[in-house]
């Protein structure tokens, strides 16, 4: 029975009971989320709503003839789970944790809404409930990792896991960690070296995705990613695994190593498993801060990018968020354009940071994009910081771009 205060919530066109976390707040300063007996995170919504969105464009374009088997192994309040019970057809729904309230929550949400021939409810470990599926030869279609903190402990679990060319949906908050706040704990959980500076957030995510292909080539897969985001506090990656052991050797040639110096700005990054970035920065002789190894590959589909904005468009009811993830897929198509242009572009200038340090007026970042590319370089918003860009121009282009911006 459930003893707690519990609220109804609308998201997409799905009534659900959650934890009135409100009611369970110790401190101004506290995390309601986690102080509740079921974790459940109202900021989270727009990560469920492109997980929703993500899901739609992969089944479309999947044309699989038999049901769709999807697992979210870290279900908390189940919302993410029951959402796609509800409003996907031809799928059968696995939805675990192994916290027992969280399940009766779940189990009590799944009989209101009349959804127990489309799910299973399992109270099980969630590493353990992977493995015992993928052992009985159950592969999943979609596996949904979203635990609070990092999922690198739940990685190796769901390769084996996932099915041929399934798709894995992979949440990280722990952004602290990857963006170099604590790098040996990045070392520990991801093997990689993180860079604490403005391009955090891109490094954290392409941390994520190096971790990821590493850890899928080590099951003999390959990993294509099809979309990431960042929002606040956490980081999204979205990529198929395709099961071909020539292409998950191949797709370590995709990683690399990342270079940033602190005194002049400028970003340098190649790709090699073996690092041959010097500490000492070419242009101004200072010590550069080198992370890797990291993903260097592409970290979008454009096609499914495509298909995402024309999800929205037609289906804008399913989306309570649908404002703010039309805002961001459009700079994230930005992004997918230059990505998929002739040159290599990773990372991103942060415009404020770099006027700060040359004490100069922070222009428009539109307008240093225009000097920009009438220099014939590439450059383009990101939806990684509203105050910085994506450019292939070397670090003295842009700061001369930005004198030009201040003076248009």
């Amino acid at each position: 029975m459930i003893d707690y205060p519990l609220v109804e919530v609308i998201e997409g066109k799905t009534i659900i009971l959650v934890p009135d976390v409100e009611a369970f707040r110790k401190s101004p300063s506290s995390f309601p989320p986690s102080d509740a007996p079921v974790f459940y995170n109202k900021r989270m919504e727009i990560n469920r709503d492109f997980a929703l969105a993500l899901l739609r464009v992969y089944l479309k374009k999947e044309h699989k003839g038999d049901e769709f088997l999807y697992c979210e192994p870290m279900a908390g309040s189940g919302i993410r789970s029951v959402r796609v019970a509800k409003e996907i057809d031809n799928i059968n729904v696995i939805i675990n944790d192994r916290n027992p309230l969280a399940v009766e929550l779940i189990r009590e949400n799944i009989s209101q809404l009349n959804l127990s021939e489309k799910t299973q409810v399992y109270e099980e470990d969630a590493n353990e409930l992977m493995l015992r599926f993928s052992a009985a030869g159950k592969k999943f279609d979609i596996i949904d990792i979203d635990p609070f903190g990092t999922p690198a402990p739940f990685l190796d679990a769901a390769a084996q896991a996932i099915n041929k060319n399934g798709l894995l949906a992979i949440t990280s908050t722990d952004m602290a960690t990857k963006c170099g706040v604590y790098p040996k704990a990045c070392l520990r959980k991801y093997a990689s070296q993180p860079i604490h500076t403005w391009i955090g957030h891109e490094m954290a995510v392409r941390i994520l995705l190096g971790f990821t292909a590493i850890t899928l080539a080590r099951h003999g897969r390959s990993m294509n990613p099809i979309f990431v985001q960042s929002t606040d506090h956490f980081i999204r990656c979205y990529v198929i695994a395709e099961k071909n052991i020539t292409k998950a050797k191949n797709i370590m040639n995709e990683m690399g190593y990342a270079a940033h110096c602190t005194n002049c700005y400028s970003i340098e990054y190649a790709k090699g498993i073996i690092n041959h970035l010097s500490v000492d920065c070419p242009k101004c002789e200072n010590k550069r801060l080198i992370g890797g190894p990291i993903w260097l590959g592409k970290m979008y589909n454009m096609d499914f990018v495509i298909e995402l904005q024309e999800q929205l468009q037609e289906d804008k009811a399913n989306y309570g968020t649908k404002k703010k993830m039309q805002k961001m897929l459009e700079l994230i198509m930005d992004e997918v354009k230059a990505e998929n242009s002739n040159h290599d572009i990773a990372f991103y200038y942060d415009i404020h940071q770099i006027t700060d340090k040359f004490n100069l007026i922070s222009p428009k970042s539109s307008t240093v994009i225009k000097e920009l590319q009438k220099g014939n370089f590439i450059a383009t918003r990101t939806h990684f910081k509203h105050t910085a860009i994506k450019t292939n121009a070397p670090i003295e282009k842009i700061i001369s771009a930005i004198k030009k911006a201040i003076n248009t």
